[in-house]
């Protein structure tokens, strides 16, 4: 799919039209429209969000203080 063009067609469609219930409806639909703050990450930024609630999961966890002592901060 060329979401480019799918886009330039919806948008034609919408212009072309003079169905205000339309308008109505696709205005309500974006305004109400959830996005999720994780679906706006690459796949790889996906796969690490994964990854570290998994570790949570498991346990595998450090304190702050242990994280600062592991990696050299005081």
């Amino acid at each position: 799919m060329n979401i480019q063009a799918e886009k330039l067609n919806v948008l034609q469609q919408i212009i072309n039209s003079d169905d205000v219930n339309l308008i109505k409806d696709i205005k309500s639909l974006i305004s109400n429209r959830e996005i999720d703050w994780f679906d706006g990450l690459s796949k790889t930024q996906q796969n690490d969000v994964s990854e570290g609630i998994r570790q949570l999961d498991n346990g595998n966890v450090f304190s702050h203080e242990e994280a600062k002592n592991r990696f050299g901060y005081k």
